[in-house]
């Protein structure tokens, strides 16, 4: 099975994936990715419904926020995602910059990392 991942991300435990999913349950409550990186193993596990939910945690918080989103929430982010960037705009280059405007308003980098997102969630 051949699963997309968001973004490339060096040292990815995305090849190693499949070998490394031989040793998990195939159906569990809940799985825990301390260093999830790029969240290999949890996209992976999420694809072939072995777990009804992921905790994810990486050095990169805001990383491991928005994965954490698209394994746990991934019809709401798409939701999201489409009526941000696809609803009907006037001028689309005008939505752009006002939506990077939001972004970048707060200087508080906890709060500005992915905060459009959590705000619509």
């Amino acid at each position: 099975m051949t699963v997309p991942q968001p973004f490339q991300y060096q040292g990815s435990k995305r090849a190693l994936a499949p070998l490394i999913l031989q040793y998990l349950p195939v159906s569990t409550t809940r799985l825990v990715e301390p260093f999830c990186g790029s969240a290999a193993l949890s996209i992976a596990t999420a694809a072939r419904g072995w777990a009804k939910e992921f905790w994810l945690n990486d050095f990169n918080a805001p990383l491991a926020k928005l994965l954490s989103l698209i394994v746990n929430s991934p019809k709401e982010l798409g939701k999201f995602y489409r009526e941000l960037w696809r609803a009907d705009h006037a001028d689309a280059l005008e939505h752009y910059y006002q939506v990077r405007e939001s972004f970048n308003r707060t200087q508080d980098a906890h709060r500005n990392d992915l905060r459009m997102i959590f705000e619509a969630l």
